[in-house]
């Protein structure tokens, strides 16, 4: 279908995601950034916000620019407001994150928003008021309304009583013959306000091909069996916002009736949208005492809901649907059900409204550290932390330990002591790619309702404290931490609970200063080795993949998939393979059957672009979660996946299950760019350029006139000259558009980049150099040098060099020249990389090696 065609040329298949609701869940994590002030919600006049401004505003220039289609375009006074108005509901970290979120997102799959018929009838304003902002800066939701009041009113004045089963409505012919003219009505007013304020928008029909649910139980009431989706590619393609109403029809005609929720939820099954909202009139969804429900963890709560009496008719359906549905899609999926007041919230950070769902997994319980893996325990910790914690804590939390709630994949984590009788948070704590999964707020909510009293201590320089505050009934600040408690009363007691939390000792050591590497952090030493399969073995960089996995001491390549070798040896292509291997034949409906039989701890797919998905598609729901490192290009834009480039990214990619590997060329520029962008110190004019060569091995081994050696000869070809994709990325990935301009040599292996910057802060050439030294000083396969590195100097080794440096003093036009080897650096060594800084080994494993070799 054409939504789908056109959708995953760039996102290919982008997983639902809700809201990146919590901030770090730590007990004494990173400081505040000195933009923010009460929670984030308000924001100063400093330097620094006026650069955080101007770079929010960057990000919301390309968003302005997809909706030039509609003949509207944001000016630069007009963007200004608009990221001052953002700043208003999320910090400046939080709104330049969605502004580059969304900017790199395709429009095709920006959200679905669920209105449901009393938000059309009693806040309509808000609705097109919300929905011409998202428009006005070149967002585009698929909007789908129900219409159940209108519904009731209209039986009503007909003498017909409305009827349901199941939560669904009875639907008779004249039943039905009401709900066309209400849904058209409704779908016409919803549109016809769009119009009158200035966007753009079409009403679009036929979209659920549908069969008869069950015509003696339901009547005329639908079950979706294929979304028809050419319709709302073209009105989002046009620059419109497509409205759906929820009516389905049969292959032969026959107008069906289908619930608002159940159509909502079949569509974000299909696109798989970036967002899924339910509108609402209660803001959220509430239980039987009329309390609003924060959080359903599905993966905890479903059982529970199912079984309680309250639980009944739509409220029921809707649960059970969110279900089925989140049950297709990766584990971070979730829904958010907010009301349109709170629709910008919700998208622009990370604070949520109303309820959020999400797919979620189990909380374990246990009471003896000997029941836990205390190898991934820690590895948990310091990972939510970044930096190690105390020698001796597990010993003496041994002696002092009450409960520890765990998550069924080690991604969050209570632990509780109990002190003078009363529950102490020792440490809460989640990993860097379980925020916005909702996994603090589950244990958090299993917590509260198994202990009426607790009490924990926090950092004061903690970024988590509002949220904090939020949760406390009462708190009390020292020079060091901020002392918190849950139901504690009575002045003698809260005395007790202060002077114990400010009596323990640290349990975290304390940064030195400078950068964290890999050193810091105490390592894990596998009992046995991590099992690993690989997918494109037989391309330039799956033989130095290969290579490299025979070298290291706790890798076994446990499985190898080729098409066109099945059954053969997998050493003879590959001699660094254990002989016993055979190619097999693995593909996305097999993929799961190969990694639970053979036990599968991490895939590399190096794949060409475009063929990934599917594999990912079928590895996302299974129950072992191995991590995926992508070395295609395939998500790379997608803010589900880590982008694994170590020597910047590495506390984002400890703990990380989906790994997007960078582009050859991408990884030198990014290289290049982010000294100067991190630098508070230097300022950029313009936009960077960059001149890239590179040998025919970046052409892969597919037969093109830029890896034939007869074309090549005597020659250098330019290619791709505009819009070449590691452009787009490295523009979305460090935040700053560059410009690139590849050309293909005569040469095997190896790339050079040089870039041309204009800078508006005057340096000397030592003064550039000095910057890119002391920023990478400590990184081992990043080379800085005052001369002009060549493309041989890194041919087959792991490392990147970065020199020449050059400035300009008339006009600062400064030159800064990067090479490396695509096939290493570029690709198997930064894959090899991303793998033991994820699963928490020593960086360098099965790469130092021949680091040793070639210094000899």
């Amino acid at each position: 279908m054409l939504l789908r065609r056109v959708a995953r040329r760039i996102y290919n298949k982008q997983p639902a995601f809700c809201s990146y609701r919590n901030a770090q869940l730590n007990s004494e994590a990173l400081p505040l950034t000195n933009s923010l002030s009460s929670g984030g919600r308000f924001f100063s006049s400093s330097p620094s916000d006026s650069h955080t401004t101007a770079r929010s505003i960057n990000e919301l220039s390309k968003l302005s620019a997809a909706s030039k289609a509609s003949g509207s375009v944001v000016s630069t006074k007009e963007q200004d407001v608009i990221v001052r108005l953002l700043l208003n509901i999320g910090s400046h970290k939080e709104v330049r994150q969605y502004l580059k979120h969304f900017a790199n997102v395709d429009t095709l799959q920006f959200a679905i928003i669920k209105i449901g018929g009393g938000v059309l009838e009693e806040s309509l304003p808000t609705l097109v008021s919300s929905l011409t902002f998202l428009q006005r800066v070149g967002l585009f939701p698929i909007v789908i309304h129900g219409g159940g009041p209108q519904m009731n009113d209209e039986l009503d004045r007909a003498g017909i009583p409305a009827e349901y089963t199941d939560g669904l409505r009875i639907t008779s012919p004249e039943v039905l013959a009401i709900a066309q003219r209400i849904f058209q009505r409704e779908n016409l007013k919803l549109v016809d306000a769009l119009e009158q304020a200035g966007a753009r928008a079409r009403p679009v029909t036929a979209v659920f091909e549908s069969e008869i649910l069950d015509q003696k139980k339901y009547g005329l009431v639908g079950k979706v069996s294929r979304i028809n989706s050419e319709g709302i590619a073209s009105c989002i393609l046009s620059g419109c916002v497509p409205v759906l109403s929820s009516l389905g029809v049969t292959p032969n005609g026959q107008i069906l009736n289908i619930n608002a929720d159940v159509a909502a939820l079949e569509l974000a099954k299909e696109i798989r949208p970036l967002k899924i909202i339910f509108l609402n009139t209660t803001a959220g969804m509430k239980d039987d005492k009329g309390q609003l429900m924060q959080t359903i963890n599905l993966a905890e709560d479903y059982d529970y809901l199912m079984a309680q009496p309250w639980v009944k008719y739509g409220l029921r359906l809707k649960i059970k649907e969110m279900k089925a549905c989140l049950d297709t899609l990766p584990l971070s999926s979730s829904i958010s059900v907010t009301s349109p007041e709170h629709l910008q919230e919700e998208l622009f950070s990370n604070k949520g409204s109303g309820t959020h769902v999400l797919k979620g997994e189990k909380i374990n319980v246990y009471s003896d550290l000997s029941q836990v893996d205390l190898g991934k325990l820690k590895h948990l910790i310091e990972d939510a932390f970044g930096k190690p914690l105390v020698d001796d804590y597990f010993e003496t939390l041994s002696k002092r330990i009450y409960k520890i709630y765990l998550s069924q994949s080690f991604r969050a984590v209570a632990i509780l002591t109990k002190e003078n009788g009363i529950p102490y948070l020792d440490k809460f704590a989640a990993t860097e790619n379980a925020k916005g999964d909702g996994l603090g707020e589950t244990i958090w909510a299993r917590l509260i309702s198994e202990h009426k009293q607790l009490f924990w201590r926090s950092r004061n320089n903690n970024s988590i404290n509002p949220w904090y505050f939020q949760k406390a009934t009462g708190h009390i600040r020292d020079v060091h931490w901020t002392i918190f408690w849950y139901g504690i009363e009575g002045i003698d007691n809260i005395r007790d609970i202060v002077a114990k939390a400010t009596s323990l000792p640290p349990t975290m050591q304390q940064p030195t200063a400078g950068k964290t590497t890999q050193a810091k952090i105490n390592l894990v030493v596998p009992s046995k080795p991590f099992r690993v399969g690989l997918l494109g073995a037989r391309g330039y960089v799956g033989s130095h993949l290969t290579r490299l996995i025979s070298k290291h001491p706790h890798l076994e390549l446990a499985c190898v998939g080729s098409s066109s070798q099945i059954g053969q040896s997998v050493s003879a292509s590959l001699p660094d393979t254990p002989k016993h291997l055979k190619f097999q034949d693995i593909t996305p409906d097999n993929i799961s059957k190969f990694t639970e039989n053979e036990h599968i701890d991490a895939w590399f797919l190096a794949l060409p672009d475009q063929i990934s998905p599917p594999y990912v598609s079928a590895l996302n729901t299974h129950s072992l979660s191995p991590l995926l490192i992508d070395i295609s290009a395939d998500h790379r834009f997608n803010p589900a996946w880590v982008y694994g480039q170590p020597e910047v990214n590495r506390s984002k990619i400890r703990g990380a299950k989906r790994i997007a590997n960078p582009g050859c060329y991408a990884t030198g520029m990014f290289l290049t760019m982010i000294p100067l962008l991190r630098d508070e110190g230097i300022a950029i004019e313009g936009i960077p350029s960059f001149f890239g060569v590179s040998g025919f091995s970046g052409s892969g081994t597919k037969p093109s006139p830029r890896n034939d050696p007869v074309a090549l000869k005597d020659n250098i070809i330019p290619y791709k000259v505009i819009d070449h994709t590691h452009q787009a990325e490295v523009s979305h990935q460090a935040g700053a558009n560059i410009f690139f301009t590849p050309h293909v040599a005569p040469y095997f292996q190896g790339i050079t980049l040089t870039a041309s910057i204009k800078l508006r802060t005057p340096l000397t050439n030592e003064e550039l150099y000095q910057k890119y030294a002391n920023f990478y000083k400590g990184e081992p396969l990043i080379k800085v040098t005052p001369q002009i590195p060549l493309v041989r100097d890194n041919v087959n080794k792991h490392t990147v060099s970065i020199g020449g440096f050059a400035v300009d003093p008339q006009t600062r036009h400064a030159v800064v020249i990067t090479t490396l080897d695509n096939l290493l650096k570029g690709a198997a060594t930064q894959a090899l990389q991303n793998l033991n800084v994820a699963l928490g080994m020593e960086e360098l494993l099965g790469i130092k090696e021949e680091l040793e070799t070639d210094k000899k």
